[in-house]
């Protein structure tokens, strides 16, 4: 922030032209007798060319409707794609425990619990 290149201000272009075509979407929620927790998530070995910080990013279904989604980069460089993608991982862990333990605190019944991630 301090000192922004003009590969930043493009980067910042592009994200605000991005978002200028898409105040028509939003989420739909729709109701589901489904309680299936489903998560996904990925992530960007160094991806970020100034510090090679790595990109997460994930997502929660609560049966059909997306309730949770974050993207970030990582706090630190991963030595290799597989940490960075464990790293991942492990946020959606966290992520879905929270999210088990508020339906348990709220006296909702648990469907399953269900993992999409690549992890190669």
């Amino acid at each position: 922030m301090q000192k922004p290149l003009d590969s930043h201000w493009k980067v910042v272009k592009r994200i605000v032209m991005y978002l200028k075509g898409t105040f028509d979407h939003g989420l739909r929620l729709k109701r589901s007798m489904n309680l299936d927790i489903i998560g996904f998530c990925d992530a960007d070995w160094a991806s970020d060319p100034d510090d090679k910080r790595s990109t997460t990013g994930f997502c929660v279904y609560l049966g059909s409707n997306l309730i949770s989604w974050n993207s970030n980069k990582q706090n630190i460089v991963s030595r290799s794609s597989t940490e960075a993608k464990y790293k991942s991982l492990a946020t959606l862990a966290a992520k879905v425990t929270w999210i088990q333990s508020l339906l348990i605190e709220l006296q909702i019944p648990q469907g399953l619990f269900q993992y999409y991630g690549v992890i190669i």
